[in-house]
This record gives C-alpha cells, sequence and structure tokens, in this order.
C-alpha cells in the first residue's frame, strides 16, 4: 500500500487559469517534498488539466485533477479538494495565491520537525496586490502555541488574523468538526476556524511560506453588505454559546472585528475611487445593530478620517 504524503496542497480553482498557473509553477519549482497536490475546478471549461499536466510534467510527486461539469460552489469545492486529499495533513491554496521561494520546503520541514504535535498551524504570509507587490508582511516573531481562549479572542478580534493558505490542518480533523458549511456564505471560513480553534487552539509558527493576493477579482470583495454584518452577529452568537469567552471578551471583539473590517472593506473601494460604494460600506456603522459598538483605539483616527465629509 503507498504511503501517504505528509501533506495536501489543495486547490480549488475558479476561473483564473493564469493565477492558478502561477501558483501551481511556485509549487513545481519548490524544493517540497511528501506532498500531493489536488485540483478541484469548478471553472466555466477544464483548460485547468492542460495547465497543471503543462506546468507539473516533470514534477515526481502526485498530483490529480477534477473538473466539476456542474460548479459545487465556493465551499463546497474546498471540501471537495479536502475529501479527496489522502495526506496527514491538508492547506487550501486558492487559484490566486501561490508558494513563496523555498515556502513549500519550510512548510514541510516545520511539519516534519514537529512531529504531529499540533493539529492546527498557522504560517506567515505575504499580502500582496494583483501585480505581486509586497502591501504587508503578516506573522509571527516568534513559534507559539494559542490555547483556545486566546486563539478565539485573536480570531474575533483581528478580521485578518488568518489568511486562508496559512492555515494547515491535520486531515482527520475534519471527521470530528465537520466540513466548510456554505449555508454560512462569505463568513464560512470563519466558521470553520471557530470550531477548530475553539477545540484545539492554534499553533502560530514564525515561517512566512506563502503570498496572499489582495485583488478585484476576489470573492470577498462584494461581501461588505449588511447581510454580511447580518451573518458574521449570528456567529458572535455562536461564538457566545461556546462558553469559551466571557460577555467582555466578545464585546471587545465585535468593537474590534467589525471596526477592521468595515474600514478594511472601504480602503479597498477608496482605493480604486469607487466613492459610491465607499460610503455604502462606512454606511455599516450606522446599522442599528452597530452603531453602540465602541471604537478601539487602534480605529479611532482611521475611522474619523474616512468620516469626514
Amino acid at each position: 500500500m503507498p504511503k501517504k504524503p505528509l501533506l495536501s496542497v489543495c486547490i480549488p480553482a475558479y476561473n483564473r487559469p493564469g493565477w492558478l498557473r502561477r501558483g501551481l509553477e511556485s509549487i513545481a519549482i519548490g524544493d517540497g517534498t511528501d506532498i500531493e497536490v489536488v485540483i478541484t475546478d469548478d471553472s466555466d471549461t477544464d483548460r485547468g488539466q492542460a495547465i497543471a499536466a503543462e506546468v507539473l510534467k516533470n514534477w515526481s510527486l502526485s498530483w490529480r485533477y477534477e473538473h466539476h461539469q456542474q460548479p459545487l460552489g465556493m465551499a463546497q469545492n474546498w471540501n471537495r479538494a479536502i475529501q479527496w486529499a489522502t495526506g496527514q495533513y491538508v492547506m487550501v491554496l486558492h487559484d490566486d495565491d501561490f508558494f513563496l521561494p523555498q515556502g513549500l520546503g519550510r512548510l514541510v520541514n516545520k511539519l516534519q520537525g514537529l512531529g504531529n504535535q499540533y493539529p492546527v498551524l498557522l504560517f506567515g504570509v505575504l499580502v500582496v496586490d494583483a501585480q505581486e507587490r509586497v502591501m504587508k508582511r503578516q506573522g509571527f516573531r516568534q513559534d507559539k502555541l494559542l490555547p483556545p481562549h486566546d486563539a478565539l479572542i485573536r480570531l474575533f478580534s483581528d478580521s485578518s488574523f488568518v489568511r486562508f493558505p496559512a492555515m494547515v490542518i491535520r486531515r482527520d480533523l475534519f471527521t470530528e468538526v465537520g466540513y466548510f458549511n456554505p449555508d454560512w456564505r462569505e463568513p464560512c471560513d470563519l466558521e470553520m476556524w471557530m470550531r477548530l480553534l475553539a477545540r484545539y487552539g492554534v499553533y502560530c509558527c514564525r515561517e512566512a511560506t506563502v503570498a496572499y493576493r489582495v485583488h478585484g477579482q476576489a470573492l470577498t470583495m462584494g461581501s461588505f453588505h449588511r447581510e454580511t454584518v447580518n451573518i458574521l452577529l449570528k456567529l458572535f452568537g455562536e461564538l457566545e454559546q461556546l462558553n469559551i469567552l466571557t460577555a467582555k471578551d466578545i464585546e471587545f471583539c465585535k468593537g474590534s472585528f467589525f471596526h477592521q473590517y468595515i474600514l478594511a472593506g472601504a480602503w479597498r473601494q477608496l482605493r480604486r475611487r469607487r466613492w459610491r460604494e465607499f460610503q455604502q460600506v462606512m454606511g455599516l456603522f450606522d446599522l442599528p445593530e452597530l452603531k453602540s459598538l465602541s471604537c478601539p483605539v487602534k480605529w479611532y483616527f482611521l475611522r474619523g478620517l474616512f468620516s469626514l465629509p
């Protein structure tokens, strides 16, 4: 019976063939070993198969491709890739993200060095724009384990604490906590992180492994509206039911999370000079459900600046 790989790199693709190629090239030229690549493709065509075959033709490790005649949808495409994986650990590398030079090797070396001690790990990332210019370096100065209480506070007080491709998860956990739930719409990844971190905490690794691309084609660009706010508030209700955080913790998290979420969304529109959309996003602060939230000192100046007439 073939030996299972240490890591499955799961790539759920959707109509971005050029960036899919970029992501696969970052794997093919990497020095990672003991991995497999799983591509599940919701795109309009199966062009991704030819791209994968070309890029990975001289790659000695295992890879698989599946095209869906009927698109599964965002969350179910993630789930399909994970369910098809055979590695001890899985990570989801969206088709617009890519590994940094030596990033895949650093990731695998870290997993090998830790020896299955930690079921959920979070690595550092470079946040880049569509042209791969570095916008932000996000990571940790040193390795540290955050237990569930501390991990949930970080998760729900910082809306960008987890960048999707930086999460590496032991595959068997999904049979314990379940898969991504599409009923949660855009924040279904946050809901999954809540379930995982509430049970296992997270081991934060100082190594940066991937680039996370921020661009106008991202599905999250259209998520800054009242419907998403209501879903997020419902998710905070689920968080409260876990009885891990105090009421004071949750109020602190709400203020921090929604200020960062709204101001980040407004900034994305402002950078693209979409004035009307910018005002609509900033208008979320006036929703009755959010109006009473206190503004953290960290965001006080920016909110005031963005609120100028």
